[in-house]
């Protein structure tokens, strides 16, 4: 006889594709908070390939609807040991609070995100 459903015990593995095309680029140094406008030092050993930056906001849900989840792409230029990122120039592309910042290679591949807190004034 088989066991009741709530006995059945199982879990299902996502890895995806992006996870084996290679290396994942790696963030060596990101500022803990910026404010807008100001130019972030990312360090990253990954610089030459890297081909976009982005931050994602932490998501704050509330009856099962996340009203301020947004992606905000980053301009930056390529530098020697790492990135000159363009924070975002005003809090109506990315209101304040806590973001985090990945990189991307040429192929796809992301980071693993590093926390940073948007704020208005240092």
């Amino acid at each position: 006889m088989a066991p009741p459903e709530s006995e059945h015990f199982s879990a299902e593995i996502f890895a995806p594709p992006y996870l084996f095309k290679g290396p994942r680029p790696t963030l060596s140094s990101v500022p803990l908070t910026t404010t807008y406008g100001a130019v972030l030092p990312v360090g990253t050993p990954d610089a030459a390939r890297i081909a976009s930056v982005a931050l994602l906001k932490l998501g704050t849900v509330t009856h099962a609807f996340n009203q301020d989840q947004r992606y905000v792409p980053l301009a930056f230029t390529h530098g020697k040991g790492g990135l000159s990122v363009q924070a975002p120039a005003s809090p109506n592309l990315a209101p304040p609070g806590y973001y985090m910042l990945f990189i991307v290679d040429t192929t796809g591949v992301p980071s693993v995100g590093a926390i940073l807190h948007m704020q208005a004034t240092p």
